[in-house]
């Protein structure tokens, strides 16, 4: 086992009961929705979605994306948000988040009820009986689940899935009690495992289709090409086509044997995904009508324009996503703190957030979102483009105007983060506005980049975060050695304790406290600089319905309908048992942000 890899076991064995805090807590964390978006309710044992009466609804609905694939269309490897969302459309897990609910709100899936030992360290779950998989074979049980982790345990590829998640060291052993029974055994105590397993983690594959290898793309061989292929989910991929080597276009259809079809999904029967090579040319299609929605990414004076146009409706949903900057410390100079806090303090974060994003993003200060308990504002002790702090910090290490920092910045240029072009460049004018940096930037497209970051070779780059679980403890292990993936070389053991501590104290006073000296010493020293905090859009024509932007940041492909008819979309109401008892349509704060305490 490397260090890295104790590290990681050695935080996630300290997380021993925010189970009890998260799961079962009347409070959840919410973000203030702009508007009332459909959303789907439960009903006993399955997920049933709102219903139109008798309307028929289109047979194909033309998604418009600038995102790509990070690699494999496979659980094990996927991390990417599009990779996620394709992966989610294809399968099913064992157990689900409620669509619009509060991402601790779980509803059975593949698994119809499930049980937890009093220690923690024992999951049984029930399965459901009689599913099929999407070509019409018989059938899902226990013995398919004990493959797919094992499968995934076995695989673990250092930044695929299992590993990020922490799976791979949670995980002891599975083991089938019965045809439709299997039980997971963790080596530790770890809050949030149900809600992993809603994650693209948990979504088994087939085992025809699914060998104990890596499963690559074939041209003209859809069903070898992805373990998802002929799956469990609402849809089955019939279609994906490359360009150049790059992702072009997938086909979804739908899966006639889908274990939830009788409640009627999916509600199209085709989807086709198109990946369009930026987003002025997603915008000009989507008011072009050549699609019928427009998801990630657009550029904010594209959505400004949409919200005024009447054949278009927007979407948006304020939610846990932020952008962040990584410095690689393996790089010199970069391992010198003092040249980490001196570009702090240069970073203009309302350069991007009022001129790039046109204030449709909000300033970041913490690793920790706004509105999440024990958020603290810790960077703001460098200000924004305090370029006399910048200067004087650097001039004592030898820079100054003829000799300047060299920095080389890199940025993912494909489409996977918003407007990252933009935020590039305003970027390095914020930083070279202090006159003793020089920003030379470096673009790549998304698999490139992760490449790159694999390799520790991005001296400095942007990257992003999407809530695996809501809790601060899947944020701040991002600052420290525990965050495998990055490759950052940013080891502190004190940092490590700390978030150990936090992680298993159920007080809630106690965690914020501990999450202050967290955030603190983070601040101090400076792993990564936090930039802002965003929200979700999707845009669409008129009469489409069911776009779902919760807190998950999950596109339930299964949920889009657009009626035939020119009657009115019927959009179900938020109601109390929809959302936390103690937040309902009708007393919505006007804060930007709902607060989650434990």
């Amino acid at each position: 086992m490397t260090n890295v890899q104790k590290s990681r076991k050695y935080l996630y064995a300290a997380i021993l009961i925010i189970l009890i805090v998260v799961v079962g807590s009347a409070g959840y964390y919410y973000f203030a929705p702009r508007g009332v978006a459909p959303i789907a309710t439960t009903t006993g044992t399955s997920v049933t979605g709102t219903t139109t009466g008798a309307m028929a609804f289109k047979d194909t609905l033309i998604i418009g994306t600038t995102d790509s694939l990070g690699g494999p269309l496979d659980g094990v490897w996927s991390l990417g948000f599009f990779d996620s969302n394709v992966v989610e459309s294809l399968g099913a897990p064992l157990v689900d988040i409620a669509p619009g609910s509060s991402p601790t709100q779980l509803v059975p899936s593949l698994a119809t009820d499930w049980s937890v030992s009093a220690d923690g360290l024992t999951y049984t779950f029930n399965l459901r009986q009689g599913v099929k998989w999407a070509d019409g074979t018989c059938c899902f049980n226990a013995t398919v689940v004990k493959y797919h982790f094992d499968r995934g345990m076995q695989l673990n590829p250092p930044d695929g899935a299992f590993s990020y998640t922490g799976v791979h060291d949670l995980l002891n052993y599975t083991k089938v009690t019965g045809p439709y029974q299997i039980v997971f055994h963790l080596n530790h105590r770890f809050a949030p495992f149900l809600g992993l397993l809603a994650g693209s983690v948990g979504y088994v594959v087939t085992p025809k289709y699914a060998p104990m290898a890596q499963v690559n793309y074939t041209a003209g061989d859809i069903l070898h090409s992805t373990p998802m292929a002929d799956n469990l989910g609402p849809y089955r991929l019939t279609e994906w086509t490359k360009v150049g080597g790059k992702d072009y276009s997938f086909g979804l259809d739908a899966n006639p044997y889908y274990w939830n079809a009788s409640g009627g999904y999916p509600k199209t029967p085709h989807i086709k995904i198109i990946i369009y090579s930026d987003a002025t040319a997603l915008a000009v299609a989507m008011k072009a009508g050549d699609i019928d929605v427009a998801y990630r990414q657009l550029l904010p004076t594209d959505i400004t324009n949409m919200e005024s146009d009447p054949t278009l409706k927007v979407w948006q949903r304020e939610g846990p996503f932020i952008q962040y900057l990584i410095f690689q410390q393996a790089i010199k100079p970069f391992d010198d703190v003092h040249v980490r806090r001196a570009i702090a303090a240069a970073i203009d974060r309302h350069l991007l957030t009022d001129t790039v994003f046109l204030k449709q993003t909000f300033p970041l200060y913490s690793m920790i979102p706004e509105g999440m308990f024990a958020h603290n504002d810790a960077f703001k002790m460098y200000g924004d483009a305090n370029y006399t702090y910048t200067r004087q910090v650097l001039n004592a290490l030898g820079y100054d105007e003829n000799k300047k920092l060299v920095v080389d910045f890199w940025y993912e240029s494909s489409g996977h983060y918003p407007s990252s072009s933009d935020q590039a460049v305003a970027i390095k004018s914020a930083l070279e506005a202090s006159g003793v940096i020089q920003v030379n930037l470096h673009g790549a497209d998304w698999p490139t980049f992760r490449a790159n970051m694999r390799a520790s070779s991005q001296a400095l780059f942007q990257f992003g975060q999407y809530p695996d679980y809501m809790d601060p403890d899947n944020y701040v292990f991002l600052m420290s050695k525990g965050a495998t993936n990055l490759n950052d070389h940013y080891d502190n053991p004190e940092l490590d304790a700390l978030i150990a501590t936090a992680a298993q104290t159920a007080d809630p006073q106690q965690r914020t406290q501990l999450y202050d000296q967290i955030q603190q010493i983070s601040a101090m020293d400076v792993p990564v600089i936090p930039l802002w905090q965003g929200s979700a859009f999707a845009v669409s024509k008129p009469n489409v319905g069911g776009i779902v932007l919760d807190l998950t940041q999950v596109f339930r492909y299964s949920l889009l309908y657009e009626p035939i008819s020119t009657q009115s979309i019927i959009e179900p109401i938020l109601t109390a048992d929809t959302l936390s008892p103690a937040v309902t349509a009708s007393n919505v704060p006007s804060s930007r942000f709902f607060t989650f305490m434990p």
